[in-house]
Parts: C-alpha cells; structure tokens; sequence
C-alpha cells in the first residue's frame, strides 16, 4: 500500500483502499461536513427536547431516540471511517472493524426501527382515534427500550460467531459479511433473518403506514375542511403536520438506504467468482475486492448516501415543524429575541389576514 498522507503504517491487504488516494481525501472530506452537520444538528434535537422534557409526549420520545441513534452514528462511527480514508486503508484490524460493525448496526437498526415506530405511531395516531388516548410516555418508553434490545441482539451476533463483520468492498469500513452467503451455512442463515427481521419487517412497516395515512388524509380530507375552528379542529391539523412531518422522515431514509442494501445484496448474491468465470480475461479494475462483483466506485456512492442521511432528519425537522423552528431560536438567542419573533409574525399574520378580508370586501 502507497504511504498515506495522515499515517505511514502497513495493513493486511484486505484492510487496503481499493479507490485512489484522491478518491479517499474527497471521501473524508465529504463524511467530515456530513459528520459535523449531523453532531450539530441532531445535538440541537436533543437540546431542543431536553427542554421541554417536561413536556415531551410519546410521539417525541421517538423522535427523540431517533435523533439519538443518528447522533450516536456520526459521533462514534465516522471517526473510524474519515480516520481511514485519510490512511487510505483501514488502520484499525479485525477488533476495530468488530467494533465499527457492531456500532453500526446497532445505530443504524435502531434508526430504522424507530423510524417504523414513528410511522406507524403516526398511522395508529390518523387512523385510530382512540390510539392517541391510550399511548403514554411510559408505553413508548418500553417500545423504545425493547428496540434497542434488539438491535444489540442483532449486532452482537457476530461477535459470538453467528455472522461475521468485513471489509466493505472500497476496503475502508465495515460491515455484516454479505458475501459469506455463498460459503457458510451459519453466515448464511444469519444474513437472511437479518434481512427479514432487521431490515425487511420495519421497510413493510414504513411502506404500509405511509400509504395508511395517505389514503386516510384523502378520504377525510372534507371531512377536516368542514370542521370549525375549535381545539379538536386545531388537534386534528396539528396531527396532519405531524403526519406530514413523519412520512417525509420515512420516505427520506427509505431513499438512503434502499439503494445501500439493494448493492450490497447484489454484490453478495452475485459473487466475483461468478464474475469472473463468464470472462476469460478480465480487464484491469473489472472487480473490486474478494467477494464482490462490482467496482468499488459502486458500492462506496450508495454507502456514502446511506451513511449521510443521519444529517437529513435535523433539515425535515427545521423546514416542517415551526415550534422545533421556535424552540431553537430561543436556545440560540435568548427568550427576550425570542417572544419578539413570534409576536412579529402574528403582527405579520393578523395584517395579511386584514389585507385579505379588505380585497375581499371591495370585489
């Protein structure tokens, strides 16, 4: 391996880059603005909800915890990652990539099932009325705890030999042991329940709420407009928002991640041998690593898209829900700014609507 501009050290050859120098540079520079806008970002979260913990409600524990893995990821995993690109090569051994993987996956599960959660909580919230009177912090606490149980149960796995942690193709990160689908039997069989139980349920879950709360905010849609402007009219909108808010943080990360495992799986069912055995002479850089099929400018596009959208929930959160906007305005620059904002937009709000009821009268 080509001495690193950040380490002089020598690696097992699977542990190399498999890009080019300047290929790994714009990776880490890309995963440190990723990084750093996530930390700061899901830390405002975090900030934010930590001041009305008095307040919070059970559809924001799941936010928060969201915000939490998301924090979690980019806190303790990109380091890794950004630390190894720079070596182009990872400098870490089998025990680092043990640890890489197991905090990746408990990070990256426990994102995806509380983003199902949130979900179907939204789901049971527009479609069940009386959902919303039964759920308490105390149960969306215990839904929380026992998720992140699970997800410890499926990233520790490895660890004790049901499954194995990997280089990832590119070569400066890791990841659950796709490709040994095709060799162990007990790899085999952890790959494919982790498919259905880890990624495969939640992905369903998503889907069918999402298009659970769409067909019920078409079919009420009159129903919502007719009502008077009182507090369950006032509740029901608020809902909407939320809804809104909900699926959008679904869709965002089902577009992450979906092409994240689609190459993945790809890669693993489709082996470099199988490859290589339909091509009797195989052109420089037609294969990336062994065990992979593809290019390493293949597999390393959709894991940075997945790696970065622990940054995109903060942007869904600040453009959707305006008392997170307000919030933060007041941790930032005091209550007196603050209040003087709110009260110069429903100055703003009471004028528009005077100047509407005007027009109005004159046509």
């Amino acid at each position: 391996m080509e001495n690193s501009w950040l380490v002089n050290s020598s690696v097992e050859p699977q542990f190399e880059s498999k890009l080019s120098p300047s290929a790994d540079l714009v990776i880490a520079a890309f995963l440190i603005l990723t990084g750093v806008a996530s930390v700061c970002g899901n830390g405002a979260v975090l900030a934010v909800y930590h001041r009305k913990r008095s307040k919070i409600k059970p559809p924001e524990l799941m936010i928060v915890n969201l915000a939490l893995c998301d924090f979690g990821f980019s806190a303790v995993g990109m380091p890794f990652f950004i630390i190894s690109s720079l070596s182009h090569g990872w400098i870490f051994g089998d025990t680092g990539c043990l640890l890489y993987g197991l905090q990746g996956l408990v990070f990256g599960i426990g994102s995806l099932i509380t983003t199902s959660l949130i979900s179907l909580d939204r789901c049971l919230k527009i479609c069940c009325l009386r959902y919303g009177q039964r759920i308490n912090n105390l149960h969306a606490c215990v839904i929380i705890a026992v998720s992140w149980l699970f997800t410890v149960f499926w990233a520790s796995l490895p660890a004790f030999g049901f499954g194995r942690y990997r280089p990832e193709p590119y070569g400066t990160s890791c990841t659950v042991d796709w490709w040994s689908i095709q060799t162990a039997d007990t790899d085999r069989l952890y790959v494919y329940l982790f498919l259905c139980f880890c990624f495969g349920f939640p992905t369903i879950t998503i889907i069918a709420s999402y298009l659970s709360i769409l067909h019920k905010v078409y079919t009420s849609n009159r129903a919502l407009a007719s009502l008077p402007c009182s507090a369950v009219s006032n509740t029901h909108s608020k809902d909407l928002k939320l809804a809104k808010m909900a699926v959008m943080v679904c869709v965002v990360f089902l577009v992450a991640w979906l092409p994240y495992a689609s190459v993945s799986l790809i890669s693993a069912l489709v082996s470099r041998n199988d490859t290589l055995s339909e091509s009797s002479n195989p052109g420089p850089g037609s294969s990336s690593s062994p065990g992979s099929c593809l290019p390493p400018v293949v597999t390393v596009i959709p894991a940075l898209f997945a790696k970065s959208h622990c940054m995109m929930n903060p942007v869904i959160y600040q453009i959707m829900h305006r008392e997170f906007r307000d919030s933060l305005y007041e941790i930032v620059f005091g209550r007196v700014k603050a209040s003087r904002r709110r009260q110069r937009r429903k100055s703003a709000h009471v004028h528009s609507s005077i100047m509407m009821q005007s027009r109005a009268s004159r046509n």
